[in-house]
């Protein structure tokens, strides 16, 4: 699941985001999703956003992308 939401972010937005997927040992790993030009985050697992595991999740995540994108 984060695999495909990775792969559709790169594809939709390119080079204007970042999309970090980190392994853990014993846990279940960690996801962050930074604008390139201004570092701002727009979700990550380790600071508490949660899981991005339901439709919704994931398009709050591309919603908050393009906003932050509209305001650059």
């Amino acid at each position: 699941m984060r695999r495909a939401l990775k792969d559709y972010l790169n594809q939709e937005f390119r080079d204007l985001i970042q999309v970090n997927e980190q392994r853990d040992a014993g846990i279940t790993g960690n996801f962050e999703v930074t604008i390139v030009n201004t570092g701002k985050v727009i979700h990550s697992k380790r600071r508490g956003m949660g899981h991005a595991n339901t439709a919704q999740s994931r398009q709050a995540i591309v919603e908050q992308i393009r906003e932050a994108l509209g305001a650059l």
